[in-house]
């Protein structure tokens, strides 16, 4: 991801967790040390970076994923606006695909 293409927002801990984030098209949300946060997706798709992975996540309204990285990750709304909540992490569904970069 190029970042001076995209905005970047950072999750600030100041920020209540369950708040919903809305993210325009290519905008990032920058999460530190997330390891075990909720990533869900709301509206729209969201691209996944964790700081570590080899491999990125894509996931679609309606789907979440919980990171499993501490450092930086970033979740990237893509090919449209997307909203977004992070929360502590309680996925009971089966991770969804990952995807190569």
């Amino acid at each position: 991801m190029n970042a001076s293409n995209s905005c970047i927002r950072r999750l600030s801990w100041l920020l209540r967790l369950d708040t919903p984030i809305h993210l325009k098209e290519r905008e990032s949300l920058r999460v530190h040390d997330g390891a075990g946060l909720e990533v869900r997706c709301l509206l729209g798709n969201l691209w996944i970076t964790e700081e570590g992975e080899r491999d990125d996540t894509i996931i679609d309204h309606g789907r979440s994923f919980v990171l499993d990285r501490s450092g930086l990750s970033l979740v990237t709304a893509l090919g449209g606006p997307a909203l977004v909540i992070v929360q502590p992490g309680r996925v009971f569904a089966p991770h969804p695909l990952r995807h190569a970069a």
